[in-house]
């Protein structure tokens, strides 16, 4: 409590049993110091044992909710604002969100912005253009525009919770639900959200990541389709001469198109019982670049396959610059007939295959001609897989044939058509009861 001159009179300013600050002005001062001397008989009573712990001067306060109690924080900012942020279960959780906040701030690793989500966004995305592959830029950027700023746009950078990240997953999966994207895709959408705003506390704009702590959709089960053992050569006898080569390449290493399509002459080392093909780069949009998982592998083939590349190398070697180790495998062949299909290169030097011809014209009509079920290109690679299953192969050579950085990958793919041990183990068993049936 206090008295002092103010503005021609007199003010007394106490605080209330609450701690709530008053104040009350007077004509003279002895009215000022009576009213005053009345305050000092009344002392206000001490504040509760509980309000001490978690209430003002510590930053950490209780609030009741409709599903019980919960704990909020309160923090100046590094320009003196303050800040509050609620919904933690205990106090104790509060007090340490709270503690790392202000330790960050005083380390001057986070700094208040009144950017909106949409706003970083912009200056992300274009930031990360010069380090990211073209199509990974343009999934951040699809990503963005149709799933993460319609959501989350006009919300300021610092005020993205955990809440406001499971409500966008959650109308993401209602879209799921209604067939109309699919679980991989929301689950891409939110690794593109963790990926930006990881940026963002790089960047000192917010504390900690909400998007780490929310739960990415369950996978959904895909059955896998692939040409079966006696479907191979009805499929290859009915590829047109210019794409068996490299059809018979695909089912024979696994390869991605993208990866068979970047294939040089120099990339291809043979020998009388096979040899192998190293697979250091993949045929993007618009230009080469590296594999889906930034690393070169090498993948053994068989005398077959090695066969047919030998042929493949001497019809190359026929066309211009065919020889050098640097010239692209697989090309365009000179158009013959003006309604040939394909778009088949007419004039000028070999250009490399073009994925949509492939894809959409050879690998549909080999299908339509052998009589067999509709399938992607890519099912190609999971022929692969299959075949050295099949054959007996081990789920570590069918990883290192295809080049998954991790045996899960393999084996949720591919792990049920490994039968040669399922069979393997049956026998045995069958076996095992028969010798104790005949011990007795």
């Amino acid at each position: 409590m206090s008295c002092s001159a103010a503005k021609g009179g007199w003010e007394v300013r106490w605080r209330d049993s609450t701690g709530r600050q008053r104040s009350r002005r007077f004509t003279t001062e002895e009215a000022a110091r009576e009213f005053d001397g009345a305050l000092h008989e009344h002392e206000p009573p001490e504040r509760r044992s509980h309000d001490r712990g978690r209430g003002r001067g510590h930053g950490v306060y209780a609030y009741r909710t409709a599903s019980g109690p919960r704990w909020r924080y309160v923090v100046r900012r590094s320009d003196g604002t303050q800040t509050t942020k609620r919904g933690f279960l205990s106090e104790k959780a509060a007090r340490d969100a709270r503690r790392r906040v202000v330790e960050q701030i005083e380390r001057g690793e986070v700094r208040h912005t009144k950017e909106t989500f949409e706003q970083y966004w912009s200056r992300w995305i274009e930031r990360r253009r010069p380090y990211l592959e073209a199509n990974t830029w343009r999934a951040y950027e699809v990503d963005g525009r149709y799933r993460l700023l319609p959501v989350l746009g006009p919300i300021p950078l610092g005020r993205i919770g955990v809440e406001d990240v499971r409500g966008l997953v959650a109308e993401l999966a209602d879209q799921v639900a209604a067939e109309e994207v699919a679980a991989k895709t929301v689950n891409n959408t939110l690794g593109t959200l963790v990926v930006c705003l990881n940026a963002a506390v790089e960047d000192g704009l917010i504390a900690t990541n909400p998007a780490m702590r929310v739960e990415r959709l369950p996978a959904a089960h895909i059955e896998r389709e692939y040409l079966r053992l006696r479907e191979i050569p009805l499929y290859l006898d009915s590829c047109a001469d210019v794409y068996r080569p490299l059809a018979e390449l695909l089912i024979g290493t696994g390869m991605r198109i993208s990866e068979a399509l970047a294939l040089r002459v120099g990339d291809v080392e043979l020998e009388p019982t096979g040899g192998l093909v190293t697979v250091y780069r993949s045929h993007k949009r618009e230009a080469i670049g590296s594999t889906k998982s930034d690393r070169f592998r090498s993948v053994e083939i068989g005398p077959a396959l090695g066969r047919v590349l030998v042929d493949q190398l001497a019809r190359r070697a026929e066309l211009d610059g065919g020889s050098d180790p640097k010239a692209a495998l697989f090309v365009m062949p000179v158009r013959e007939r003006h309604h040939g299909r394909g778009r088949w290169a007419s004039t000028g030097a070999p250009a490399p295959l073009d994925r949509t011809t492939v894809s959409r014209e050879w690998h549909k009509q080999a299908l339509a001609d052998a009589e067999l079920r509709d399938m992607p290109l890519h099912s190609l690679r999971h022929t692969a897989a299959a075949a050295w299953l099949a054959a007996g192969n081990s789920l570590m050579y069918v990883q290192r044939q295809l080049g998954h950085s991790d045996i899960a990958t393999t084996e949720r793919y591919y792990g049920h058509l490994e039968r040669h041990v399922l069979a393997a183990g049956a026998v045995a068993t069958e076996e095992a009861i028969a010798r104790a049936v005949g011990a007795r």
